[in-house]
């Protein structure tokens, strides 16, 4: 799971447990919707040029 996905649910149940403020817990949310649709498919390609290089050096 993303970094920020994991970050969220943890905000969430400290929220819901009372542990947070409401104001804290939106502008967690809101600023982890910043990334674009295009800054994350860039992020996802850097990833998967990644593997295959990785996978194309690995002895066979």
């Amino acid at each position: 799971m993303p970094e920020r996905e994991v970050e969220i649910i943890e905000s969430g149940r400290a929220w819901m447990a009372g542990e947070v403020p409401n104001d804290v817990y939106f502008s967690k949310v809101v600023q982890s919707t910043a990334v674009s649709p295009g800054q994350e498919f860039l992020n996802r390609l850097r990833s998967l040029i990644a593997v295959i290089a990785w996978w194309r050096k690995s002895p066979t």
